[in-house]
Parts: C-alpha cells; sequence; structure tokens
C-alpha cells in the first residue's frame, strides 16, 4: 500500500492538476499561457483521463446519465484498497452532483472515445478538478492518516 502513496498517488495527482496549475497564478486567478499550446491541450486531456479515474477510484461512477456507486472490476485499485473512504454519491451537493455527471459523460465522450461534438462547458472542469482534489483529501488522505497531497495552488 506505502507503494501507491510514495509513487502512483502523487504521480496521477500531478497529472490531475497539471492544467490547472498551468492557467492559474498561485491566488487561483486565471492566467494566460504563453508557450506551445500542444502542451496545455495534451495536459487537459490528461486531466480528463486522471479525473475520470480518481472518481472512480473514489467510489463514484455514471449509468443511465446519473451517478452510481463504481463497481470496482477485480484488478481495480479504490480507496477501500487504500484505507480510506468511498464517497456517498447520495450525500454530494446537488451542484456537485451535477457537475460530475456532465464532466463524466464529457470526459468519456471527449477523452475515453472518439465520438460526434457535444456541447458542455470546458469551463466547469477545473470545477470538478477542484472536488476531487478535495475528496482524495478527505476520502483518501485525512482518513489513512497520510500526507504528501500535492497542493491545488499553482507552481
Amino acid at each position: 500500500m506505502n507503494e501507491y502513496f510514495e509513487k502512483h498517488l502523487p504521480y496521477r495527482t500531478r497529472i490531475l492538476l497539471a492544467h490547472y496549475k498551468m492557467t492559474h497564478d498561485l491566488d487561483g486567478a486565471d492566467k494566460p499561457w504563453y508557450s506551445d499550446p500542444a502542451w496545455l491541450e495534451a495536459c487537459f486531456v490528461a486531466s480528463l483521463v486522471t479525473a475520470r479515474m480518481y472518481l472512480n477510484v473514489l467510489g463514484i461512477g455514471k449509468e443511465d446519465n446519473r451517478l452510481t456507486p463504481f463497481v470496482a472490476r477485480r484488478d481495480d485499485i479504490t480507496v477501500d484498497d487504500l484505507g480510506g473512504r468511498r464517497v456517498d454519491v447520495k450525500k454530494l451537493f446537488p451542484d456537485e452532483k451535477q457537475l460530475i455527471l456532465n464532466f463524466l459523460t464529457m470526459a468519456d465522450k471527449a477523452a475515453a472515445h472518439f465520438t460526434s461534438p457535444m456541447s458542455h462547458d470546458w469551463d466547469k472542469t477545473h470545477d470538478v478538478i477542484k472536488i476531487v482534489h478535495r475528496l482524495l483529501k478527505t476520502q483518501l488522505y485525512d482518513p489513512t492518516g497520510r500526507t504528501g497531497l500535492e497542493p491545488l495552488q499553482a507552481y
């Protein structure tokens, strides 16, 4: 289990936060990106995939256009395996539920599958990234007494 907290979770969390940190200053205000747009785009897609993965790790899934408890496969690692607590989707705030549901739908379409375009408020992606980060802290790091969660603030 230490390997996950020392290696895999920090690595994935840096991916989760990369796009956010590239486009926000230390106070969380938007900042422009002046370098290669391909780096920014790659980090955006990587953050979508990673946030989707983390929502599943935390116990949040999607079925029939609603949030459901995630059903892990035999080889999936979840907070249960790491000593944390699953998110009870019923206890999420209604606005968080809708944000997460819209995000999962968009992430499925935009990152996990190559499909017809759909309307989505891309600006809400960072709101979901912040929710995922908070849930990692409250549902995994705090219950296990672990420190070392990558901070949300920009570099």
